[in-house]
């Protein structure tokens, strides 16, 4: 971060790295404040970016899915795009808005990112269907 020493930016950088996969104890509140002080939603880091939006999208925070759903359809590794599309397809508000985006942009990724997205997408809608 601006201002730090490189041991401070060493340290600041882990405890950001713990913080974005500790997801159980994050709340809206939390990630609110934490992108507005860091603006987290911003970072070019894919790691970080990618962690950042599944923070985001577990506790609901709506202001992520533009930037999530822009992160997925430019960036084509499987690593990123298949878990935010599961978490987005999850999010009952946000999974037609996922889908969409998905559909349009299918063509873009590698035949086994865009089939186990595919799978992963029927999978959730299956599921959705047995509840309810």
């Amino acid at each position: 971060l601006p201002g730090q020493n490189s041991q401070e930016a060493v340290v600041s950088t882990q405890s950001t790295g713990t913080l974005l996969h500790e997801r159980d104890s994050a709340t809206l509140g939390t990630v609110a404040t934490l992108d507005k002080l860091f603006s987290f939603s911003a970072y070019k880091n894919c790691d970080i970016l990618a962690a950042w939006c599944r923070l985001a999208i577990k506790v609901r925070h709506k202001p992520i899915v533009p930037v999530a759903l822009d992160f997925v359809t430019r960036q084509g590794r499987m690593k990123y795009v298949r878990p935010i599309y599961r978490d987005l397809f999850a999010w009952p508000e946000q999974s037609a808005r996922a889908v969409n985006a998905f559909n349009e942009k299918k063509q873009f990724y590698m035949g086994i990112c865009r089939s186990m997205v595919t799978k992963d997408l029927q999978s959730i809608l299956v599921s959705q269907e047995r509840m309810g």
